[in-house]
Protein backbone atom coordinates (compact mmCIF):
# COMPACT_ATOMS: atom_id res chain seq x y z
CA UNK A 1 0.00 0.00 0.00
CA UNK A 2 1.37 3.24 -1.00
CA UNK A 3 1.30 6.03 1.58
CA UNK A 4 1.65 9.57 0.83
CA UNK A 5 2.71 11.01 4.27
CA UNK A 6 4.11 14.42 4.89
CA UNK A 7 7.91 14.90 5.52
CA UNK A 8 8.61 12.71 2.77
CA UNK A 9 10.56 12.85 -0.39
CA UNK A 10 7.45 12.61 -3.04
CA UNK A 11 8.52 11.32 -6.86
CA UNK A 12 5.54 11.81 -9.28
CA UNK A 13 7.13 10.45 -12.48
CA UNK A 14 4.43 11.10 -15.30
CA UNK A 15 5.77 8.87 -18.28
CA UNK A 16 6.07 10.13 -21.89
CA UNK A 17 5.98 8.41 -25.21
CA UNK A 18 9.28 9.22 -25.78
CA UNK A 19 12.95 8.73 -24.09
CA UNK A 20 11.94 5.78 -22.57
CA UNK A 21 11.49 4.66 -18.92
CA UNK A 22 15.06 4.23 -17.38
CA UNK A 23 15.79 7.54 -15.53
CA UNK A 24 18.98 8.58 -13.81
CA UNK A 25 18.56 11.25 -11.36
CA UNK A 26 21.44 13.05 -9.30
CA UNK A 27 20.48 14.77 -6.42
CA UNK A 28 22.46 18.10 -6.07
CA UNK A 29 23.27 21.42 -7.77
CA UNK A 30 21.57 21.49 -11.36
CA UNK A 31 23.35 20.73 -14.27
CA UNK A 32 26.26 19.36 -12.43
CA UNK A 33 25.87 16.07 -12.69
CA UNK A 34 27.75 13.56 -13.78
CA UNK A 35 28.21 12.66 -18.11
CA UNK A 36 26.21 10.74 -19.99
CA UNK A 37 29.05 8.41 -20.88
CA UNK A 38 28.99 7.67 -16.59
CA UNK A 39 27.02 4.75 -15.83
CA UNK A 40 27.67 4.67 -12.49
CA UNK A 41 26.32 0.71 -11.41
CA UNK A 42 23.27 1.17 -13.86
CA UNK A 43 23.29 1.83 -17.73
CA UNK A 44 25.18 4.99 -19.50
CA UNK A 45 23.03 8.05 -20.04
CA UNK A 46 21.93 11.60 -19.31
CA UNK A 47 21.72 12.28 -15.40
CA UNK A 48 18.72 14.35 -14.54
CA UNK A 49 20.79 16.23 -11.81
CA UNK A 50 18.06 18.37 -9.44
CA UNK A 51 18.62 20.00 -6.10
CA UNK A 52 15.91 18.02 -4.23
CA UNK A 53 14.40 21.01 -2.22
CA UNK A 54 11.62 19.96 -0.04
CA UNK A 55 8.17 20.82 -1.71
CA UNK A 56 9.40 21.02 -5.33
CA UNK A 57 8.51 19.83 -8.57
CA UNK A 58 10.65 18.96 -11.33
CA UNK A 59 8.81 18.77 -14.86
CA UNK A 60 10.48 17.49 -18.02
CA UNK A 61 12.82 14.71 -17.14
CA UNK A 62 15.01 13.31 -19.79
CA UNK A 63 15.15 9.26 -20.23
CA UNK A 64 19.06 8.22 -21.02
CA UNK A 65 18.79 9.20 -24.71
CA UNK A 66 18.68 12.82 -23.38
CA UNK A 67 14.78 13.24 -24.68
CA UNK A 68 12.72 15.15 -22.33
CA UNK A 69 9.68 13.12 -20.92
CA UNK A 70 6.69 14.10 -19.31
CA UNK A 71 7.74 12.89 -16.02
CA UNK A 72 7.45 15.52 -13.20
CA UNK A 73 9.34 15.07 -9.82
CA UNK A 74 7.97 16.39 -6.47
CA UNK A 75 9.71 15.79 -3.32
CA UNK A 76 8.60 16.14 -0.20
CA UNK A 77 11.13 15.69 2.92
CA UNK A 78 14.89 15.34 2.62
CA UNK A 79 14.94 19.01 4.26
CA UNK A 80 19.08 19.66 3.22
CA UNK A 81 20.88 19.10 0.40
CA UNK A 82 24.35 18.52 1.34
CA UNK A 83 27.72 19.80 -1.18
CA UNK A 84 31.11 18.46 -0.16
CA UNK A 85 34.27 17.39 -1.52
CA UNK A 86 35.45 13.66 -0.39
CA UNK A 87 39.10 13.24 -1.51
CA UNK A 88 38.25 9.51 -2.01
CA UNK A 89 36.14 10.08 -5.22
CA UNK A 90 37.20 12.02 -8.35
CA UNK A 91 35.59 12.72 -11.37
CA UNK A 92 31.87 11.46 -12.20
CA UNK A 93 32.03 9.47 -9.25
CA UNK A 94 32.49 12.78 -6.97
CA UNK A 95 29.60 14.33 -9.30
CA UNK A 96 27.12 11.61 -8.02
CA UNK A 97 28.40 10.92 -4.31
CA UNK A 98 29.49 14.07 -3.25
CA UNK A 99 26.20 15.75 -3.01
CA UNK A 100 22.80 14.50 -1.62
CA UNK A 101 19.66 14.74 -0.16
CA UNK A 102 19.68 13.74 4.06
CA UNK A 103 17.37 13.34 6.54
CA UNK A 104 17.75 13.29 9.91
CA UNK A 105 14.21 12.09 11.50
CA UNK A 106 14.36 8.51 12.83
CA UNK A 107 10.67 7.76 12.37
CA UNK A 108 10.28 9.36 8.64
CA UNK A 109 12.11 8.43 5.89
CA UNK A 110 13.59 10.45 2.81
CA UNK A 111 10.83 8.89 -0.10
CA UNK A 112 10.83 8.74 -3.53
CA UNK A 113 6.92 8.06 -4.79
CA UNK A 114 7.30 7.50 -8.19
CA UNK A 115 3.80 7.77 -10.49
CA UNK A 116 2.77 6.94 -13.81
CA UNK A 117 5.37 4.75 -14.73
CA UNK A 118 5.26 2.10 -17.73
CA UNK A 119 4.01 -1.11 -16.59
CA UNK A 120 6.30 -4.22 -16.23
CA UNK A 121 9.80 -4.96 -14.21
CA UNK A 122 12.31 -2.90 -12.81
CA UNK A 123 15.41 -2.56 -11.72
CA UNK A 124 16.20 -0.36 -8.99
CA UNK A 125 19.70 1.61 -7.83
CA UNK A 126 19.24 3.60 -4.64
CA UNK A 127 22.92 5.10 -4.10
CA UNK A 128 22.78 6.09 0.01
CA UNK A 129 26.48 6.37 1.05
CA UNK A 130 27.36 9.30 3.31
CA UNK A 131 30.53 11.16 1.84
CA UNK A 132 33.47 10.88 4.10
CA UNK A 133 31.49 9.44 6.96
CA UNK A 134 31.73 5.87 6.10
CA UNK A 135 30.71 4.69 9.96
CA UNK A 136 27.26 6.25 9.39
CA UNK A 137 24.81 3.94 6.99
CA UNK A 138 21.38 4.36 4.82
CA UNK A 139 18.39 2.19 5.30
CA UNK A 140 16.88 2.06 1.61
CA UNK A 141 13.86 -0.14 0.72
CA UNK A 142 11.57 -0.26 -2.41
CA UNK A 143 7.80 -0.71 -1.36
CA UNK A 144 6.88 -3.32 -4.24
CA UNK A 145 10.15 -5.15 -4.09
CA UNK A 146 8.63 -8.82 -2.79
CA UNK A 147 9.20 -9.11 0.32
CA UNK A 148 9.72 -5.18 1.38
CA UNK A 149 13.57 -6.19 2.58
CA UNK A 150 15.37 -3.47 3.56
CA UNK A 151 19.42 -2.64 2.96
CA UNK A 152 22.17 -1.04 5.30
CA UNK A 153 24.34 0.90 2.78
CA UNK A 154 27.74 2.87 3.50
CA UNK A 155 31.27 2.24 4.18
CA UNK A 156 34.47 2.92 2.92
CA UNK A 157 34.85 4.25 -0.96
CA UNK A 158 36.27 1.50 -2.56
CA UNK A 159 37.37 3.19 -5.38
CA UNK A 160 34.26 2.37 -7.31
CA UNK A 161 30.90 1.77 -7.24
CA UNK A 162 30.27 -1.46 -4.86
CA UNK A 163 26.89 -2.77 -4.23
CA UNK A 164 25.84 -2.39 -0.70
CA UNK A 165 28.42 0.44 0.14
CA UNK A 166 27.76 3.25 -2.48
CA UNK A 167 24.28 2.06 -3.23
CA UNK A 168 21.11 -0.52 -2.50
CA UNK A 169 19.72 -2.83 -6.26
CA UNK A 170 16.04 -3.89 -5.78
CA UNK A 171 13.74 -5.55 -8.69
CA UNK A 172 9.94 -4.51 -8.49
CA UNK A 173 7.37 -4.51 -10.57
CA UNK A 174 5.57 -1.50 -11.57
CA UNK A 175 1.81 -2.75 -11.79
CA UNK A 176 -1.34 -0.94 -13.48
CA UNK A 177 -1.54 2.27 -10.76
CA UNK A 178 2.05 3.33 -12.43
CA UNK A 179 3.73 3.25 -8.54
CA UNK A 180 7.14 2.66 -7.61
CA UNK A 181 7.93 3.72 -4.22
CA UNK A 182 11.68 4.16 -2.22
CA UNK A 183 13.53 5.30 0.76
CA UNK A 184 16.39 5.96 2.89
CA UNK A 185 16.21 6.61 6.25
CA UNK A 186 17.88 5.91 9.78
CA UNK A 187 19.25 2.12 10.14
CA UNK A 188 17.60 1.57 13.47
CA UNK A 189 18.72 2.42 16.35
CA UNK A 190 21.19 4.38 14.71
CA UNK A 191 22.10 8.10 15.98
CA UNK A 192 19.15 10.23 14.11
CA UNK A 193 21.57 13.21 14.67
CA UNK A 194 24.06 11.77 11.97
CA UNK A 195 21.55 11.63 8.99
CA UNK A 196 21.28 9.40 5.88
CA UNK A 197 21.99 10.29 2.72
CA UNK A 198 20.41 10.04 -0.52
CA UNK A 199 22.44 10.50 -3.88
CA UNK A 200 20.52 9.81 -6.60
CA UNK A 201 18.99 7.12 -8.17
CA UNK A 202 18.81 5.22 -11.33
CA UNK A 203 15.56 3.58 -13.05
CA UNK A 204 15.66 0.64 -15.21
CA UNK A 205 13.03 -0.93 -17.56
CA UNK A 206 14.49 -4.21 -17.93
CA UNK A 207 12.00 -5.00 -20.93
CA UNK A 208 12.50 -1.39 -22.70
CA UNK A 209 15.12 -1.72 -25.65
CA UNK A 210 18.56 -0.87 -24.52
CA UNK A 211 21.65 -1.23 -26.70
CA UNK A 212 24.88 -1.84 -25.55
CA UNK A 213 26.03 1.50 -24.68
CA UNK A 214 23.14 1.99 -22.61
CA UNK A 215 20.85 4.18 -24.89
CA UNK A 216 17.84 2.99 -25.83
CA UNK A 217 18.02 1.40 -29.36
CA UNK A 218 16.33 2.77 -32.58
CA UNK A 219 15.68 -0.61 -33.24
Amino acid sequence: MRLHIPLFIVAAVVAGQSGGQSLNVDFGQPGDGPTATYSAAGLAGHWNSILGSHGTTTNDLMGLDGIATSVSVTQIGGLDTVSGSDPATGGDDALLMDDYLVTFNSVLESCLFFDNLVQGDYEILVYARMPMQPSVFGFTSVDQEPGFPHYEVGGIWPGGHQELITYSRHFATVGPDGGLDMHSGIVPAANPALGAALNGVQLRLLNEDISADGFESDT
